[in-house]
């Protein structure tokens, strides 16, 4: 397990990740930190569905069953 240690660059805390990692310089991460401490970082994807058409990932059979679905009591609450 490698370390890292952290270090002001203006006004933020910076850390530097190992090439090793294979990560590319430039991309965008969501991060976030955790009660325990742990901060984890998760690539930010880029839209797949920006130049969908409508209908593409339509499933028929699926989204038929979701159409005709009623509730009858209380399936929707917590």
């Amino acid at each position: 397990m490698d370390t890292v240690k952290t270090r002001q660059q203006g006004n933020t805390i910076a850390v530097t990740l190992s090439k090793k990692f294979n990560i590319p310089a430039g991309e965008e991460y969501y991060i976030t930190k955790s009660d325990t401490g742990v901060i984890t970082l998760v690539p930010k994807v880029k839209d797949i569905f920006v130049n969908v058409q409508e209908g593409q990932y339509s499933d028929a059979d699926e989204d038929g069953l979701a159409r005709n679905f009623t509730p009858k009591g209380s399936e929707l609450d917590d």
